[in-house]
């Protein structure tokens, strides 16, 4: 090798080693630059006022809940309230009478007072007595026995048991809802009769369909 190329590759590796040099002073600069802006502190955690919990899984955060313990599964507004509906449960209470007659029999006694002990336990209950007679006479003479003999069993439960007017409530039917439709002596005698249809007021939840609700109805 001749001193021309000799000169040449020194050159080039000096040319080299200076460009290397450079783009480790630019490197240099460009990071204390970078170094020398200002570093973003991060704001310390938002303490949380609220209460995010639901305790009774209805899918309404505790701080907005106001019904708690919802049943599992029911209808609910944007506050966790349920839904419900009402329903009459009736209890019924049969006393018979003579015919032609709305004088209480001493046997209905014991029964009235069953009921009026059921009224003054349960101040939610609320009783209708039906009265009903034989098909025997005219519609509109059975229609007037039958009112007297409601009005009978409801005069005894406000006047001698002091239940509030209010909770009772009487109605004749004639012979329009027989018992027993025979005309025969033993279905007339059946026919002669009271009912005492005691109702309370059940509100339950109503629930949301589920893939299992048909077979729940069934």
């Amino acid at each position: 090798m001749n001193i021309k190329s000799t000169m040449r590759h020194i050159s080039v590796f000096e040319v080299s080693a200076a460009t290397k040099l450079s783009l480790v002073l630019c490197g240099a600069l460009l990071f204390s630059g970078c170094a020398s802006n200002n570093i973003v502190k991060l704001e310390p955690s938002v303490k949380q006022l609220q209460d995010l919990n639901d305790y009774d899984r209805d899918g309404v955060i505790e701080a907005r809940d106001k019904c708690d313990n919802t049943v599992l599964g029911a209808i609910i507004d944007n506050y966790g309230c349920g839904a419900k509906s009402t329903y009459i449960v009736p209890l019924k209470v049969d006393i018979k009478f003579a015919n032609d007659s709305y004088m209480l029999p001493n046997s209905a006694i014991p029964k009235i007072q069953q009921v009026a002990e059921m009224l003054s336990e349960k101040q939610d209950l609320k009783v209708l007595i039906e009265g009903h007679t034989s098909k025997v006479g005219s519609a509109a003479h059975n229609q007037i026995l039958s009112e007297n003999r409601a009005k009978a069993v409801e005069s005894v439960l406000v006047k001698d048991y002091k239940i509030s007017p209010e909770r009772v409530s009487s109605i004749g039917y004639s012979f329009d809802r027989l018992a027993d439709t025979r005309d025969t002596e033993e279905a007339h005698e059946t026919n002669r009769r009271i009912v005492a249809e005691l109702s309370k007021t059940v509100s339950k939840d109503e629930m949301r369909w589920t893939i299992y609700t048909v077979d729940q109805v069934q």
